[in-house]
């Protein structure tokens, strides 16, 4: 007798077609031609097998016994199905485990809810045949069949299939597969069902989850369909910010900085969206198929509970920071400070002789870090304060990053109505100030600020692929705008250590605190949020006690500002900025559900 063991089936399940006529046992992929182990004794059952593998010797095929021999083992994995196209009902994994023991075999699984018989069949071939057929407990007949196949290259078992309604022919969810793993002893099994989970501890991790995939509202277009903006930056339609999908999903520049990949980096644990989670999930779900975005992640407590995709994307796939990458440079600075190599009051001139007797120079390490160098301020909608022709020649050709920061146009001071601005005067949002604590950390660390980040961010959060940071020819790190280029996973690795270490009693603790807070007023620069911390935006007026890493088209990660509330809310995009008061009552919704009561 075999033992196959799954979660309790999501309750959409139970919905599929009602009415319809149950089918058979007996499809012929899953027919035991030779025996049936459920109706034969022991002696009778030995007999089969025998003839059977004669037959198969007879006809020149390997013998199914040595086939079931190589099979047999207890199986560990995930089944997940994609969305239910009869009611809409999402996606789910659920874990599962397979003992194979034989050629072919069945077995019961029962819980509080439901009941469900699998059967499975091993061909001569090698391909493994499996079925299953659910009901809730209340039910007397059949309410859903699930059909897998595979095989187990590499030892690894790969199955395919689809999930049908009562009647075992209608299709109601097209994609179903699991990838089960040999291993031993005893396995806890919890639902990933969106509407019913259950919390208990299960082995499931990024590397057996499957992204949730919706229809886009629109393709995303490359840079050929955009035109370029203030500073080159381009724009969509009707003159509306637009990241390109080939900026998006870019590989860089060939002399950008590339690290070596850790793929002994540990898996990220996922867990099931709770009742409370739910609504939200489903929220997050129908909102990606309404605007112009392409990933939404919700996290919590270091956990995936939900990634939402309009295709195309996987946990691989290396997604562009825009000026995400300013907060990370604010991070690595915060690195430097804890490591004695920065403080806060450091002047630029003091880092970066080439700045020396300029207005730039003149500004701290934490004017900066504000953006309020004091130096000349960009026109309306420009988001660089670099031209494109500056752009080329500095951070694209003969010319590098030092030089441009001392050239007039970047390091004199905006002129007031009076006098000059001072530095820590004024907010005044440009990729010059993120440029400058750049080359400060190339010149104060001991090494490229590219392997800085690279040790002191990437290398403790984990991070498991090759992460892309732009640099200029020279090799000097840009820190701002497209600065950083990692895999969907590792940014989900990085939020969650950030948001780990945030909530420490340390040095790099107490600095995440502080640039989570305001430090200078930003009004009106991005929708929704007034105040500026160390690169990163606070006081959003529709997430309240978080505070934000954000970048052009809407790129986005916000972390709660209360100690315990480990909520995440993470999303790429290539055109949301200008929908966020749709967006943010979702992140508003999710950080509030790790809100502690209030006396």
């Amino acid at each position: 007798m075999t033992a196959l063991s799954t979660a309790p089936a999501p309750k959409d399940l139970t919905s599929e077609v009602p009415g319809a006529e149950v089918d058979g046992l007996q499809p012929d992929s899953l027919r035991t031609d030779l025996i049936n182990p459920l109706k034969l004794d022991e002696s009778g059952l030995s007999l089969a097998k025998a003839v059977a593998a004669v037959a198969c010797a007879l006809a020149g095929l390997t013998s199914p016994l040595a086939l079931a021999s190589a099979l047999d083992g207890r199986w560990t994995g995930a089944l997940t199905c994609s969305e239910n196209t009869a009611n809409r009902s999402p996606s789910f994994t659920i874990p599962l485990t397979l003992t194979v023991s034989g050629i072919s075999g069945t077995s019961d699984r029962t819980d509080g809810q439901t009941v469900e018989t699998f059967s499975y069949q091993l061909a001569p071939s090698g391909q493994l045949d499996i079925q299953s057929q659910g009901r809730r407990r209340s039910d007397t007949e059949t309410r859903w069949v699930t059909r897998l196949s595979g095989h187990a290259p590499n030892g690894t078992l790969e199955l395919q299939g689809q999930m049908f309604a009562a009647d075992g022919k209608t299709r109601v969810r097209e994609r179903c597969s699991a990838s089960l793993s040999r291993t031993t002893g005893t396995t806890t099994t919890a639902a990933i069902d969106q509407g019913t989970p259950s919390l208990s501890n299960t082995s499931l991790n990024h590397k057996n989850f499957q992204i949730r995939e919706v229809a886009p509202k629109t393709p995303p277009k490359n840079q050929a369909a955009t035109t370029p903006g203030p500073g080159g930056a381009p724009l969509g339609e009707g003159g509306v910010l637009y990241l390109p999908e080939d900026w998006l999903l870019g590989s860089g520049q060939p002399w950008h900085y590339r690290t070596t990949p850790r793929p002994q980096a540990q898996p990220v644990p996922v867990r099931p969206a709770s009742p409370a989670e739910a609504p939200i999930v489903q929220r997050a779900e129908a909102l990606m198929q309404q605007i112009e975005s392409r990933v939404l992640v919700l996290l919590d407590a270091g956990e995936i509970v939900s990634i939402t995709t309009t295709g195309g994307i996987r946990l691989d796939s290396r997604l562009m920071s825009a000026s995400m990458a300013k907060t990370m440079t604010a991070l690595a600075a915060g690195k430097a400070i804890c490591s004695g190599r920065l403080s806060l009051g450091q002047r630029a001139d003091a880092a970066i002789p080439a700045l020396s007797g300029t207005d730039l120079g003149a500004a701290t390490l934490r004017d900066l870090l504000m953006m309020a160098s004091g130096t000349t301020e960009p026109g309306e909608r420009d988001y660089l304060g670099t031209t494109a022709e500056e752009t080329r020649f500095h951070l694209e050709g003969a010319g590098n990053l030092e030089r441009l920061l001392a050239t007039p146009s970047q390091s004199t001071a905006q002129r007031g109505v009076f006098s000059k601005i001072k530095p820590g005067e004024r907010f005044s949002y440009k990729s010059r100030d993120p440029y400058t604590v750049a080359m400060m950390l190339e010149r104060t660390v001991g090494m490229p600020a590219t392997r800085w980040m690279q040790e002191q961010l990437l290398a403790p959060a984990d991070a498991e692929h090759s992460a892309i940071f732009a640099t200029d020819r020279s090799g000097y790190f840009r820190g701002a705008n497209d600065g950083m280029r990692l895999a969907l996973i590792d940014w989900i690795r990085l939020a969650i250590y950030i948001d780990k270490e945030r909530q420490k009693d340390s040095c790099f603790g107490r600095f995440i605190r502080d640039m989570g807070s305001t430090q200078i007023r930003a009004p009106s620069l991005v929708n929704h949020m007034s105040g500026y911390g160390y690169f990163t935006f606070t006081e959003n007026a529709m997430v309240p006690q978080s505070f934000w890493a954000a970048g052009y088209g809407g790129q986005r990660i916000g972390w709660s500002t209360e100690t315990g509330n480990s909520r995440i809310f993470m999303m790429f995009s290539n055109s949301a900025d200008r929908q966020m008061d749709l967006i943010y009552p979702i992140a508003r919704d999710w950080m509030r559900l790790g809100s502690k009561p209030r006396n």
